[in-house]
């Protein structure tokens, strides 16, 4: 299926371009319409989190969440659950659930319950059915990825995003993110026969039944 619309769900903002930022400006080029989410909002990155989204070709939406905690997890959802049926997104990518960080787990959570729930025609709002829901690497590897997205083309500009975000440059050593993500797509790009690539595994999500704005199909989607 040929889509259209891709947005991108993180705890943080920086996991946008760690995690997928070459599929994102690929998507982009390709003149389509994206959007990165951030969960949290962090002054210190505000700047750079532009300069980056600019940089990947999508529009920056940030959430005005300082934690992500057991206590605001609902809050969270509703915030998604607007932001989807806003912009109607057919693709959502996320954090993986075995993320080491736990914001990366629990923002994971709250996409999936904001996807079903977004979908629902039970409220006066008009629902919208994501189509595909994707997990990315950020610093934790999946150990069986399900689908490489070659981002040769683009691969200079999500490393040209990655280094926007001077005020975590210091984690991991120095030079650990530039190093790792460099690598790693490397690794990805050999394993999938190209240069550069990024991996992904995919998320099963409801997309017909009683609730839903298709209630069922002729065949299997």
């Amino acid at each position: 299926m040929n889509f259209e619309s891709l947005m991108t769900v993180f705890a943080h903002q920086d996991d946008e371009t760690f995690s997928a930022g070459g599929t994102v400006a690929k998507f982009s080029a390709n003149g389509k319409k994206s959007w990165c989410v951030t969960v949290t909002s962090d002054i210190n990155r505000k700047e750079e989190f532009d300069k980056a989204c600019k940089i990947l070709g999508s529009t920056p939406v940030v959430l005005d969440n300082d934690k992500i905690t057991g206590v605001n997890e609902e809050v969270i959802i509703l915030q998604l659950i607007e932001l989807i049926r806003t912009y109607r997104p057919e693709i959502i990518i996320t954090h993986v659930p075995f993320d080491y960080h736990r914001e990366h787990r629990r923002v994971h959570q709250c996409v999936m319950e904001a996807i079903e729930w977004a979908s629902h025609t039970t409220g006066t709002e008009i629902a919208h059915q994501v189509q595909r829901v994707y997990g990315a690497e950020t610093t934790v590897l999946i150990p069986f990825p399900e689908i490489y997205i070659d981002i040769s083309s683009t691969n200079h500009l999500r490393m040209e995003a990655i280094a926007c975000y001077e005020s975590q440059s210091h984690k991991g050593g120095k030079g650990f993110y530039s190093q790792f993500h460099g690598t790693r797509t490397h690794l990805r790009g050999i394993q999938a026969g190209v240069a550069h690539a990024e991996a992904f595994i995919e998320f099963p999500i409801a997309k017909s039944g009683s609730f839903k704005p298709t209630k069922h199909f002729d065949w299997f989607r």
